[in-house]
């Protein structure tokens, strides 16, 4: 290697430097008395610190906006496509019937009605669902839906329809 190639810079410039300073050390021969130092601010443990406060309002105001979210991005069960009214609200009387912890939602767009159960955050909790309902409605699917999150925590395992 030539002598060109190497690399020298001073960077003593931006090094920190440190002062060490020695503790200083008490002995006691008299009853004991709190050394008070003046260097060191002292907490004052009535009181919570400004970083504490100020945390408590940050985490206070994501309570308030996540309390606003109400629907996700979850999934529902769709058990009838098709344009006869009563075979939708027979579909949906079903369901009041046999699982009363699902909600239906019977939709309408000229001249199709579907009818759709639950509102699940996991696909695995629909599947559960799924085969129980398939007994009666054989067509039924599972579709990505928004879904309501208090009624979604509300849904008991299948388990218990068993």
């Amino acid at each position: 290697m030539s002598s060109g190639s190497e690399y020298r810079e001073d960077l003593s410039a931006v090094r920190p430097r440190y002062e060490y300073v020695e503790p200083a050390v008490v002995t006691r021969t008299e009853p004991a008395t709190p050394v008070k130092s003046n260097n060191v601010p002292k907490a004052d443990v009535d009181k919570p610190l400004y970083v504490n406060r100020k945390l408590e309002s940050v985490l206070d105001t994501l309570a308030k906006q996540n309390k606003a979210i109400r629907y996700i991005n979850g999934f529902r069960i769709q058990i009838y496509v098709g344009n006869v009214r009563q075979e939708a609200d027979g579909a949906k009387s079903y369901i009041y019937q046999a699982f009363p912890d699902l909600n239906p939602y019977v939709s309408y767009t000229q001249p199709t009605y579907r009818v759709k159960v639950g509102d699940f955050m996991y696909r695995s909790d629909a599947e559960q669902y799924l085969d129980l309902i398939r007994e009666q409605y054989a067509s039924a699917v599972i579709l990505a839906d928004r879904v309501d999150i208090k009624r979604s925590l509300m849904v008991n395992p299948a388990s218990d329809h068993n």
